[in-house]
């Protein structure tokens, strides 16, 4: 009894860090219990001094920490410097490259992760994450990413899930510690029209292949069709058509990198009659042939 109370005792004075004060808390609850983490890769890379990656797009989310060294990654058109400490934050479907400098070439940990909510949003899309966080000093982030490369590398028993806890944690910490950067607007508003959507958004993400039809969905909905257009595009930040497309190419780069299947039955799979206009849009959205995209191994 004793020692249980010298325990309290020591808890009670202990020094905790402060967390800052994030808009919409509630909301911003409300939005975590419904993350779901899959496809964690966590892998550490020591770069040569001629090293750049090509501009391209990734179909998971994906953190760049930077070690040791300095780079710059250029995403959307515009360029961001980083150096050690720093960690990009390339969103999926948006276009990106990295160099290094060549007198002080980088060693980075490349942390790919789809983070999930209703089922079908990505949690940086709806909290938008900025492109870089500065974390130098932050000793528990960068601690997160050297265990993800551990677990990643000797593949433990529960390797899987450890893994997906492991990013949660992350994500939490980075939101927790770094959420002034995010600029999530009208979180509540946003919240109600996820919500409506959801019935819509389970249906694109279970009928990839089936053709859709906006007025069946706007009635699933309970809107209009002009409502059902407004709150989607305003919720998702997208039109359905292009939502359903990026799903069917998140879909499709999920089968290549997992299966032997051919291309021609991907397509097929992913709503696409016709390989060759598959492989355009796969081109158009991914930036690369889906052929290329199975072959080759990136950061």
């Amino acid at each position: 009894m004793r020692q249980f109370s010298a325990n309290l005792l020591n808890l009670a004075e202990t020094s905790y860090p402060s967390y800052p004060d994030l808009p919409g808390h509630d909301w911003l609850e409300g939005l975590l219990d419904q993350v779901t983490i899959t496809g964690v890769t966590a892998t550490q890379y020591r770069c040569t001094a001629r090293w750049r990656m090509r501009e391209r797009t990734v179909p998971d989310d994906m953190l760049f920490y930077i070690t040791q060294g300095r780079a710059t990654v250029r995403v959307d058109g515009r360029d961001w410097p980083l150096r050690s400490g720093d960690c990009a934050h390339f969103s999926r479907g948006v276009r990106h490259s990295a160099t290094t400098r060549p007198d002080d070439p980088i060693q980075v940990i490349a942390l790919h992760y789809t983070a999930v909510v209703f089922e079908s949003l990505t949690l940086p899309a709806l909290l938008r994450f900025p492109v870089v966080f500065p974390l130098a000093g932050d000793t528990a982030a960068g601690q997160m990413f050297h265990e993800a490369c551990r677990e990643y590398a000797l593949q433990p028993v529960g390797e899987r899930r450890g893994l997906e806890a492991l990013t949660f944690r992350l994500l939490l910490h980075l939101i927790r510690q770094h959420g002034g950067r995010m600029s999530g607007q009208a979180p509540a508003a946003r919240l109600a029209d996820f919500r409506r959507l959801l019935p819509v958004l389970e249906i694109l993400r279970g009928q990839l292949a089936a053709p859709i039809f906006i007025p069946e969905l706007a009635r699933v909905a309970g809107l209009s069709v002009a409502q059902f257009r407004r709150v989607f595009q305003r919720a998702i930040g997208r039109a359905p058509v292009e939502h359903l497309r990026r799903l069917r190419m998140e879909r499709a780069c999920e089968l290549l990198r997992h299966t032997e299947k051919t291309i021609e039955t991907i397509a097929g799979e992913v709503g696409y009659a016709e390989p060759a206009f598959f492989a355009r849009s796969f081109k158009s959205l991914i930036g690369v042939p889906p052929g290329r995209y199975r072959r080759q191994r990136e950061l």
